[in-house]
């Protein structure tokens, strides 16, 4: 009798246990067919939950595997953006001015990683061009942490908030960090998609401004 007991008991034991081996199968794939658009291929960095973003750093193959960009010389989509008092403004305010439009989060490490770079050319350059430094407000955890993330580490440079987190997908963009030069009568120039060095950014800039 107590032999046929513990053989039942063995039986419900290996039964649980298949049964749970299936249910952490089962959770691991749902996790990976989540997950598996959302990691930098790089470095292994989970995007944003706005979209299936991908930081990458060769702008120049960026386009194919990661999603449509806005082509260059087409007309920049004209966006919607608040300053830091709630001001609202749109791109076409600032037409008659090359615009440097960037998209940034404070979660995004290679964001904020070349953010001096923007600090420097807009002590040069601020004069003659329109930065705007786009914070997707939607990417964020919480909605103050862009600002947040501007207080604390004192750059000066203009900073707008897309609230609605719809600036990404009117440029077709899927990935932080993103950087899209526009000549004075709105077009769109040149895009760099990823990290962008203080070179570049330079670079980019004088062409804009036909230097």
């Amino acid at each position: 009798m107590n032999e046929r007991t513990d053989e039942r008991n063995d039986k419900r034991r290996l039964g649980v246990t298949l049964i749970s081996l299936v249910v952490v199968l089962a959770l691991a794939i749902f996790f990976y067919n989540m997950y598996r658009d959302r990691v930098n291929p790089n470095t292994g960095e989970v995007t944003s939950n706005t979209m299936a973003q991908t930081e990458i750093t060769t702008p120049s193959s960026a386009d194919d595997e990661y999603g449509t960009l806005v082509a260059a010389l087409a007309t920049a989509p004209n966006i919607s953006m608040q300053d830091a008092q709630g001001k609202t403004f749109t791109l076409a305010d600032f037409k008659g001015t090359p615009v440097v439009l960037n998209f940034w989060y404070s979660g995004c490490p290679h964001c904020k990683k070349e953010m001096p770079a923007f600090a420097a050319a807009h002590k040069q350059y601020s004069d003659k061009v329109k930065f705007i430094m786009l914070n997707d407000v939607k990417a964020e955890r919480n909605s103050d942490d862009g600002k947040k993330y501007i207080e604390s580490s004192g750059y000066t440079f203009p900073v707008f908030y897309d609230t609605e987190g719809n600036a990404m997908n009117m440029y077709g963009l899927r990935a932080y960090p993103a950087t899209i030069f526009i000549d004075a009568n709105g077009k769109i120039v040149n895009k760099h998609i990823g990290e962008i060095t203080e070179a570049n950014l330079v670079q980019n800039i004088k062409t804009l401004l036909g230097e």
